[in-house]
């Protein structure tokens, strides 16, 4: 079994290609209020929020403004390494203690560089989750 097989959004990619990813994750606990990134940090990771929730905020004329709240099994800042945005563009923060899956870029780009396929499939999901995000 495989980290990656409880995650709706892979559901998509076969067996195998979930247990090849998931030798490249790992899992990330937050206590309440612990900042995952910073707005203009380096973009280094892809996160998949296993458990509870994380605030999205930017600083906006030096104040912290809500951008809005990721919720469990949803991907946070993907876009940083499969559409080259080097800087993160916001703050991540817990709201309560939460599990995350981190996939670093090094290995993502190692394992779709072996696997072509697979960069397009989890392009393609995370497409389809955004076009979700934003019909809601």
């Amino acid at each position: 079994m495989s980290i990656l097989d409880w995650i709706e959004i892979l559901s998509d990619l076969l067996e195998t290609e979930r247990e090849e990813l998931s030798m490249f994750c790992q899992e990330k606990h937050l206590s309440a209020w612990d900042v995952l990134f910073n707005e203009e940090d380096e973009a280094s990771a892809m996160y998949i929020l296993k458990e509870w929730n994380i605030e999205i905020s930017r600083n906006i004329d030096w104040e912290k403004v809500i951008l809005w709240e990721v919720h469990s099994e949803e991907i946070l800042w993907e876009m940083a390494l499969f559409w080259d945005v080097n800087k993160r563009m916001a703050t991540a923060t817990a709201s309560e203690s939460c599990v995350l899956i981190v996939i670093l870029s090094f290995s993502i780009k190692e394992l779709t560089y072996k696997h072509p396929d697979l960069l397009w499939k989890i392009k393609m999901i995370i497409n389809d989750r955004m076009i979700s995000n934003k019909n809601k």
